[in-house]
């Protein structure tokens, strides 16, 4: 292996532009080449835009060649596991935009298929590769709070209507649960450290559209230990989470998106101590730098991609136990 990777983008979407792009040409050892679309002239303006060298008019094109090691794939939902397929098949290493697939069913397939053509598969829960996620990890581990209890967790955002918005697209595996509900979902798994036993929740579904559009879940993980979560499109309030454990608790903004200077408060009765973490990146660079030690070093993963289908079975949990009225155990 050479040393660094030669990245390629699957479409134009504009999480590449935002997020994804900045954060590569932060790290040491990638370099953006190429990116595709179905629309030749498409991918030519948004790689001039980008100082991007090479452009393709299809996505099967980048994939065939010999000049790209690695993709990032943003696409809907659905086309997930499609193109996460084709890319292993051409022996490209994929970062793929969450949720991994539309199924835990299909999400391992993508594990599986991944696994069998010998390249890596992230999935872009960045928050999981974060100092600020790392700090809070060993705070909990050192018994900052004590033994963990409960935690709540959200994100939110009003999304409007009518749309156009793949967000609401059915037939694109859209709804409040794959975009943003799967986050408080992976991150209560992150912060137990293990897999919920049982899920209870209730959804609202959009007539118009056919999606869920806000989602209430409680997780009920070992010891009778509790995680409320909230999400959906339908009101204000971005992402937060408080973690509560038996001698305080810890007030953590932005979970999921950390910054490049971030931080969570511990509160233990009246005393309160802010922990600051400078992480100096932006939120994909850390991921995007374990994703090349992965790679090009064959440093194992802190996060597989195996986790995405424990996220993707809570989310389907999660649509039964709206549908049935009833406690739902994984």
């Amino acid at each position: 292996m050479s040393d660094g990777l030669r990245w390629g983008i699957l479409s134009t979407a504009k999480i590449a532009e935002t997020a994804f792009i900045p954060s590569l040409q932060q790290t040491r050892r990638g370099e953006l080449v190429a990116v595709a679309s179905r629309d030749a002239a498409r991918a030519r303006q948004f790689a001039d835009r980008h100082d991007i060298r090479q452009t393709f008019g299809s996505y099967e094109d980048m994939l065939e060649s010999d000049q790209i090691d690695a993709v990032y794939i943003p696409l809907p939902n659905s086309l997930h596991a499609e193109w996460t397929g084709k890319a292993a098949t051409g022996g490209k290493h994929v970062f793929c935009e969450k949720p991994l697939g539309a199924s835990a069913a299909e999400a391992q397939a993508m594990v599986d298929a991944c696994r069998d053509a010998g390249v890596t598969l992230f999935e872009a829960f960045v928050f999981l590769y974060h100092p600020k996620s790392l700090r809070l990890r060993q705070v909990l581990a050192e018994g900052a709070i004590g033994d963990l209890v409960q935690m709540t967790a959200s994100f939110t955002f009003p999304l409007a209507r009518p749309t156009d918005n793949i967000r609401m697209n059915r037939e694109l595996a859209g709804g409040n649960l794959m975009d943003v509900g799967c986050y408080p979902i992976a991150y209560a798994r992150f912060v137990f450290g293990e897999e919920p036993l049982s899920v209870q929740a209730a959804c609202r579904l959009d007539p118009e559209y056919g999606v869920d559009t806000r989602s209430s879940m409680v997780l009920t993980f070992s010891g009778d230990r509790h995680a409320a979560l909230q999400s959906g499109f339908d009101a204000p309030g971005g992402q937060r989470a408080v973690i509560h454990g038996e001698t305080g608790y810890i007030a953590v903004p932005q979970p999921c998106h950390p910054k490049e200077q971030d931080g969570f408060v511990i509160v233990r009765g009246d005393r309160e101590e802010a922990v600051t973490v400078e992480a100096g990146v932006r939120t994909f660079t850390p991921a995007i730098e374990h994703f090349h030690d992965c790679v090009l070093d064959g440093v194992e993963p802190l996060v597989t991609a195996t986790n995405a289908v424990g996220t993707l079975r809570v989310i389907e949990a999660v649509r039964e136990s709206s549908a049935t009225g009833r406690r739902v155990d994984l």
